[in-house]
């Protein structure tokens, strides 16, 4: 008697269905709980699962609480990145308001994980996320910021990871002040003056002056300088043409 193929797509589906479940059943119990209270037979009663079978796919609990970690981290720079891709705005302060909106909101939103994760940074380094993963996420700031300074916006002088601690910094903090004060609902609130402000700091502190990106600046001035001489090399070469 034949035996019956398994579909391949079939079980890989369920296999990752269950991983899913297995790490948002792991988030839920480490925010609840954190690592040293965690225990694996009850993020596998949450998943609905027998606790031998998250050993089929994570050797530890530090294993598990690794990888829950990165994909969080992760998705951020996903989402981040699109946040970025899909604005309208071509401008660096209304896509660096864009990027501000997102982050305040995403740290409300995950304010208990957020907070986990920076206490295993500094007392459990077995389980730290890598810098990594930090350094992925802050890089849709950096890039952004460079391509301000390329494009004339912001000043040239203007020191990189110094803009980012503003940014980020002041942004945590006010997500802190924010998430405390909020209804047990976790409704939007107050978050609008908060990314204005930052947007004015930016913009007074950090935006070119009409000396650095006007119609003085060395780099517009040479790239006319550029364009004059292609224009005068058309005309000339327009008239030894035959008419």
């Amino acid at each position: 008697m034949a035996t019956k193929a398994v579909n391949p797509e079939t079980q890989r589906a369920k296999l990752e269905r269950k991983e899913r479940a297995i790490l948002e059943a792991a988030r839920g119990v480490f925010v609840e709980h954190g690592f040293d209270g965690a225990r694996m037979s009850e993020i596998a009663r949450r998943a609905q699962i027998g606790e031998g079978t998250i050993y089929s796919y994570y050797e530890s609990k530090a294993e598990l609480m690794l990888t829950v970690l990165q994909q969080f981290w992760d998705g951020l720079t996903l989402e981040a990145e699109a946040v970025m891709a899909s604005s309208q705005v071509d401008g660096f302060f209304e896509r660096l308001q864009a990027l501000a909106q997102y982050h305040l909101s995403t740290v409300i939103e995950n304010a208990d994980f957020i907070n986990l994760t920076f206490a295993l940074r500094r007392n459990n380094s077995e389980v730290s996320v890598s810098r990594d993963h930090l350094r992925h996420y802050v890089a849709v700031f950096d890039n952004l910021f460079r391509r301000g300074q390329d494009r004339g916006e912001i000043r040239q002088d203007a020191v990189l990871w110094q803009a980012r601690d503003v940014f980020y910094g002041t942004l945590e903090y006010s997500a802190r002040s924010i998430e405390m004060t909020m209804d047990a609902d976790r409704t939007e609130r107050h978050q609008g003056p908060v990314v204005d402000q930052m947007i004015s700091l930016f913009r007074a502190h950090y935006g070119a002056g009409p000396d650095e990106y006007g119609l003085a600046s060395p780099t517009l001035n040479n790239l006319s300088s550029k364009l004059d001489r292609l224009s005068e090399q058309f005309d000339a070469l327009s008239k030894r043409l035959p008419q």
